[in-house]
């Protein structure tokens, strides 16, 4: 008597975490088939759980169709299928500066204007002749700028005080 084992497993629900017990339980399988789970609604904190702990894919239902034939693909080839949405959200969420400590879009907010001006060129890397051009400005200024700047930052260098910059999304 031959037995086969699929390839793959669909779990369709409403919300994602539905699909949590079927994964776990078909992860501890040897050669375990993929699971690409379809879903209503899910949170991006299921979509890690569920990622987490063995499935292969997640899509939403709204836009499965569209995007079943490629994620099928993915999966049975040992790739990961997430609906764009899904992959834009975490995307987002690990690309973006993570959210501001407390106090560091205060300091960042106690600057004036013209410091503000001389930070961003700051963290593009320029040197304080080239932001004194950029400016208008002497680089005596420029300087006077920066150690005020970095005072009310409270950062130990100019590299400090782009990243701080980046953290309070005054830079990309």
């Amino acid at each position: 008597m031959n037995r086969t084992r699929p390839d793959l497993l669909i779990s369709g629900d409403a919300h994602g975490k539905d699909s949590l017990p079927l994964v776990e339980i078909i992860a501890r399988l040897p050669a375990a088939p993929a699971v690409l789970v379809i879903t209503e609604h899910i949170t991006e904190a299921d979509a890690r759980i569920l990622l987490a702990r063995g499935a292969a894919g997640i899509l939403l239902q709204r836009s499965a169709l569209q995007h079943l034939a490629w994620a099928l693909t993915a999966v049975t080839e040992g790739s990961r299928a997430l609906s764009p949405e899904i992959a834009d959200a975490f995307i987002q969420r690990f690309s973006a500066p993570p959210p501001c400590r407390r106090g560091v879009c205060e300091r960042v907010a106690s600057l004036s204007t013209r410091e503000r001006e001389v930070l961003v060129l700051l963290s593009d890397g320029l040197p304080n002749r080239a932001i004194a051009q950029a400016l208008h400005i002497s680089p005596e200024t420029v300087k006077d700028h920066v150690r005020s700047l970095c005072g009310k930052l409270r950062a130990d260098s100019r590299i400090h005080a782009a990243r701080i910059a980046w953290q309070a999304g005054l830079v990309a």
